[in-house]
């Protein structure tokens, strides 16, 4: 098949590239085949989700984590795996976007643990999540003062 012909023949294709979008309502553990996906976090009990080990997820794992019901009586938690990393969440910074010019989004150069506050981080707060290899680095938005912290 001539080169223009193959061309003329798939040039309309849209092939339907959606994101992958999974909803969580309880805690879970992420695996390398979860790259790519946009996670919204939705519980009234609100729950951790755990990274995985750097040596699992590789460099290029990427995912998104959005607050889809706002934490109410307990905090979102994104976390290392502690049994085979140690602050290796490195936070480039949160934007957030409040009013206020007393201080700025959080950073890190090495945590284990990111929390989307309870009663302060609202639908649509967000951070995302990537792999070198060897750290994960994150970053993100909050609407209000303190919607997401790290330590």
């Amino acid at each position: 098949m001539a080169r223009a012909s193959y061309l003329e023949q798939n040039s309309g294709a849209t092939f339907g590239h959606k994101k992958k979008v999974v909803k969580l309502g309880a805690a879970y553990q992420l695996l390398e085949k979860d790259s790519g996906k946009i996670f919204m976090l939705n519980s009234a009990t609100e729950f951790a989700t755990t990274l995985p080990a750097i040596k699992d997820a590789g460099a290029g794992w990427y995912c998104k984590i959005v607050v889809d019901a706002a934490p109410s009586g307990a905090a979102y938690t994104v976390v290392e795996k502690a049994a085979d990393d140690t602050d290796v969440v490195i936070v480039n910074g949160i934007n957030e976007l409040e009013v206020d010019t007393a201080d700025d989004g959080p950073s890190s150069t090495g945590c284990t643990t990111i929390t989307f506050a309870d009663g302060v981080a609202i639908q649509g707060d967000f951070i995302d999540v990537w792999c070198d290899g060897e750290n994960y680095y994150v970053s993100g938005q909050t609407k209000a003062d303190g919607g997401i912290t790290v330590a």
